[in-house]
């Protein structure tokens, strides 16, 4: 939990985060000409996520892989902080309104410098800017602090057979499957996030 707070949010953590992005929607979004898609936020394990990639705190589906046509977007739950987590949503949230479609390239590079996400030194890092992250405390000193507490899965234990890496070199998602699935896959097979063919990359050699 974050110190700006003494209270925390009277409700689910799928209502807080759907909160959040309403108010970010109004306060940031909307003021520079943008409108959030509609959107379901959970807090739910992003695809391929493992414990040692620490920086993966979120994901964003596109709206064509979902049956009921909007774009979903988790919230990993290895992280409590509010002030993060609501960080990490406005940058997912640019993914919704591009739906995916530019990856971390110039089309949501573009949206994010608009909203005020900085970027850091490679687009997919993007964070807060000075002025986004103080409208970030404000949303969240009003709603109060996100009602989750982290989990640690670093002493988890791994697994016997290991499972293969695949990352898109469009969107860069990563995510992972055995080496049965790997094989029925080809060289046009579509990412499952971004939808493009023929930008997969399969991990290679042996365990």
């Amino acid at each position: 939990m974050n110190n700006l707070l003494t209270h925390t949010f009277l409700g689910t953590r799928e209502e807080w985060l759907n909160s959040v992005a309403d108010e970010l929607n109004c306060r940031v979004f909307k003021q520079a000409g943008h409108e959030l898609p509609p959107v379901k936020i959970s807090c739910s394990w992003a695809l391929g996520n493992r414990a040692k990639n620490k920086k993966t705190l979120g994901q964003c589906f596109t709206r064509g892989v979902s049956k009921a046509g909007i774009n979903e977007i988790m919230i990993v739950p290895t992280v409590a902080d509010s002030v993060e987590i609501a960080d990490t949503l406005a940058h997912e949230l640019v993914h919704a309104v591009d739906d995916c479609k530019s990856g971390h390239g110039k089309g949501f590079k573009d949206i994010c410098l608009s909203v005020g996400l900085d970027g850091e030194t490679k687009m997919k890092h993007a964070k807060a800017g000075d002025k986004l992250l103080t409208e970030i405390k404000s949303i969240v000193k009003g709603l109060g602090d996100y009602p989750h507490s982290e989990i640690d899965i670093t002493e988890r234990k791994k697994q016997t057979t290991r499972q293969k890496k695949v990352q898109c070199e469009n969107c860069e998602s990563i995510f992972y499957t055995s080496r049965t699935h790997i094989q029925k896959l080809h060289d046009l097979s579509p990412c499952p996030f971004c939808s493009e063919e023929g930008q997969l990359v399969f991990e290679t050699g042996e365990d």
